[in-house]
């Protein structure tokens, strides 16, 4: 029977918690000058810094222009440069600046301080279980394929 209720539906919850989290993010980077948007660009690439600029698209599942777009304005703001791929002259390989590398820990702690925002609501097992789900999720409908090989996959639940 299809659900008509919009209390039970999952687009929606998942609508408003991306929207408050896009805020908390944007809330938190305001005085760097970096956007919530170009905020997943940089949790990206302090793990794997020096990604072809195709591959980083790929990783969050956004178009390239979109990828473009975001690396513009951290170029802009001077925590990202482009640099010509040696092994392919066409591409692009983006590196993280200084700038960027001072700027990580204040970032991972407003994502953190958002998630414990998100999930304060549930006890500890429901926390895991959330979480096992929505990877679960994601990883069904948009597969990256990051874990495999991951230097940080010993750390991964």
């Amino acid at each position: 029977m299809m659900n008509t209720c919009p209390e039970r539906s999952v687009g929606r919850w998942l609508s408003i918690l991306h929207r408050m989290t896009m805020k908390h993010v944007a809330d938190g980077l305001k005085e760097h000058g970096v956007g919530s948007g170009q905020a997943m660009f940089l949790l990206e690439l302090f793990h794997c810094d020096g990604v072809r600029q195709e591959e980083l698209s790929r990783l969050l599942n956004v178009d390239g222009a979109t990828t473009t777009r975001a690396i513009t304005r951290l170029t802009q703001e001077g925590l990202v440069e482009r640099r010509p791929d040696p092994e392919d002259g066409r591409a692009h390989r983006i590196h993280l600046t200084p700038k960027a590398a001072g700027l990580q820990a204040h970032l991972l702690q407003v994502v953190s301080s958002c998630d414990d925002q998100l999930l304060s609501g549930l006890n500890d097992e429901e926390q895991e279980l959330f979480l096992k789900l929505l990877v679960k999720m994601g990883q069904a409908t948009a597969p990256s394929g990051r874990c495999a090989g991951c230097k940080l996959s010993a750390n991964c639940p």
